[in-house]
């Protein structure tokens, strides 16, 4: 019995010789003597984004022997070669004439002899057009011009941790001179005081974003029209105002600024139309007129329906400047736009109709070419 064992076991240790026999001839075709040499791989791998390029940065890492790489990309139709120094320690090559794309890139390392290490994957952005159409401009407050043609720009703070580097003006000198103003971050207001009037001027600002090789301009925002600068104004005549012992009531708060103020006309006695005259100081082309009613929290139905404004240059003969509806019962700003840019010195605000026989409102603003 314990012969028939044993030359069981022995059997079984013969067959299993034999197959393993017959697996190690299977792949020893494979089997690379002394072992596959592979060089020190890119480690620490980053892109960065630029106009139609990515930057490509590794560390050279420890093996003395690589001393070149090879970047692929577009599934390996697109390489190039970038050589090692052995004294460099951070490798960075820079993959121009990219169309704007998201992009994978393979890198190899390779000794003198020619071994080629483990690939290494990294992508990346190139940014173009589409990129720079995202990118938003410093927002300008307000554009105001007075009668000196002094444009002031104020502009809204920067906020902490903007990627904003600067703001570009670039506008019409009163010599006929394209001339350029850079505003940095911390600037919030700007004065042309060689400002060419009724000429338009270009903004643009320019962002660095810490992913990016460059900053980039965002495309030019084209400003053609200005606010008037109120403090120059002059109310000079109007239809009726309601007694009030504090000012409460004047039509020179129609042109203070501030919307919560408000003109009121003579509540007992008076009726449609109502009128205010503004000089705007100086001849202008017009192009906007804006009317609040007298801004509030709760809604006031003693606002006008209809409002028509009329311009002149000597406050003798009037030209119409348009008839329009008005939504008494909100806050908003109501901007009408004028047509054919009349020339007005002289503006007459009309409320033509209205639930009460009395009227209230706000302000009054005017912006021009």
């Amino acid at each position: 019995m314990k012969t028939k064992i044993f030359l069981s076991i022995a059997l079984s240790g013969i067959c299993s010789f034999m197959a393993c026999k017959r697996m190690d001839s299977t792949y020893e075709q494979y089997v690379i003597p002394n072992g596959k040499i592979y060089p020190g791989k890119a480690s620490s791998v980053t892109t960065k984004s630029g106009l139609n390029k990515i930057q490509i940065s590794w560390l050279r890492g420890s093996d003395p022997k690589v001393v070149k790489a090879r970047i692929f990309w577009n599934n390996y139709t697109d390489s190039v070669e970038v050589p090692i120094p052995a004294n460099q320690a951070v490798i960075s090559y820079t993959v121009t004439n990219l169309p704007e794309n998201y992009y994978s890139f393979i890198i190899k390392t390779y000794d003198a002899e020619g071994h080629i290490s483990v690939p290494v994957e990294v992508s990346g952005d190139a940014w173009g057009e589409r990129y720079r159409g995202t990118l938003l401009n410093r927002v300008v407050q307000s554009s105001t011009i007075n009668l000196a043609n002094t444009l002031s720009l104020q502009f809204e703070p920067v906020v902490t941790g903007s990627t904003i580097v600067k703001s570009e003006v670039e506008y019409t000198t009163t010599a006929g001179a394209l001339k350029t103003v850079t505003v940095l971050p911390g600037t919030l207001a700007l004065q042309l005081t060689d400002y060419k009037k009724e000429t338009p001027y270009k903004l643009r600002t320019q962002h660095l974003y810490p992913n990016n090789i460059e900053a980039f301009f965002t495309n030019d925002q084209l400003v053609e029209s200005y606010v008037l600068n109120k403090s120059e104004w002059r109310v000079i005549d109007f239809s009726s105002q309601n007694p009030d012992a504090n000012n409460l009531s004047i039509p020179a708060n129609m042109i203070d600024g501030n919307p919560a103020t408000r003109w009121v006309t003579q509540a007992t006695t008076s009726r449609y139309p109502h009128f205010i005259t503004v000089d705007l100081g100086a001849v202008r082309s017009v192009k906007t007129i804006s009317l609040w009613r007298w801004v509030q929290t709760t809604p006031d139905e003693r606002g006008p329906n209809v409002v028509q404004y009329l311009g002149s240059t000597d406050n003798v003969t009037w030209n119409d400047l348009g008839t329009y509806d008005f939504d008494r019962l909100t806050n908003n700003e109501q901007v009408f736009t004028i047509l054919n840019f009349p020339q007005v010195r002289y503006l007459k605000v009309v409320a033509v109709s209205g639930p009460q026989t009395f009227v209230v409102l706000g302000e009054v603003n005017v912006s021009v070419k």
